[in-house]
């Protein structure tokens, strides 16, 4: 079986951020299976430019020559990411073939057209799913990737703060038979099935949310994912530090 991490939720911006990140790549490192990493979003809190020059520098300080995917959440400034990371050996791409699945990555770190979904919400804008329509038509059991999740779960208070069209998504992975999804946001490792579609949510590295409390909180459970692949089927675990 291979093994990928997820590492999710990351906001960096002061030293303890930065090094709960080293803690998560340090465990990484000793897995001697794994050879790919993703980060999905919300990797850099208010990003400014070199943030992201600075994550490769300090990843790789960290940490072999594993792959790297990343894609943005919506503390992310994903022009920012994927014009500083171009050419970087953190890929910034809609889609890859690790450990012989196809992955496709989406975008949802763009903000509702409407104003009823509060801050922290996203979307995936129109060119992002013409984008997946016509992936999905030529791919074969794809695992999607995305920073929102697109089956509301965790707290009301966590719901509310969601993907704007995630309706539509779900439909559409439901009408090519996608059946999972790994996406971050939650910060707390969740896993559930909907309608023939399992999505796992990684916890963060950074804090977590209690979703047995009905209003924001925040808890020192983190962590990371760990994601044991096979040809037709995924193991997916949390890992708390």
């Amino acid at each position: 079986m291979n093994t990928v991490y997820q590492i999710s939720d990351c906001h960096l911006s002061d030293e303890s951020s930065y090094e709960n990140l080293r803690r998560a790549l340090e465990f990484v490192n000793k897995d001697t299976n794994c050879k790919t990493i993703f980060l999905t979003g919300d990797i850099c809190c208010n990003p400014k430019s070199g943030d992201y020059i600075r994550l490769e520098a300090f990843i790789r300080q960290n940490i072999g020559d594993q792959s790297i995917y990343a894609i943005a959440g919506n503390h992310d400034d994903s022009y920012l990411m994927s014009t500083e990371l171009k050419g970087s050996t953190i890929f910034v791409t809609d889609k890859a073939t690790v450990c012989e699945r196809q992955f496709l990555f989406l975008d949802s770190s763009y903000k509702p057209l409407d104003s009823r979904h509060p801050l922290g919400s996203g979307r995936i804008d129109n060119r992002g799913m013409a984008k997946l329509k016509q992936q999905l038509r030529t791919a074969n059991n794809p695992i999607v990737v995305i920073h929102h999740p697109v089956i509301p779960v965790g707290a009301e208070w966590m719901q509310v703060i969601c993907l704007e069209n995630d309706v539509d998504v779900m439909s559409l992975l439901r009408k090519h038979s996608v059946r999972e999804v790994i996406c971050g946001h939650g910060h707390d490792g969740i896993t559930v099935t909907q309608q023939g579609v399992t999505q796992y949510m990684a916890p963060s590295t950074a804090y977590g949310f209690d979703h047995s409390i009905n209003e924001y909180n925040r808890s020192e459970k983190i962590g990371i994912s760990r994601i044991r692949l096979s040809a037709n089927s995924i193991d997916y675990q949390a890992v708390y530090f």
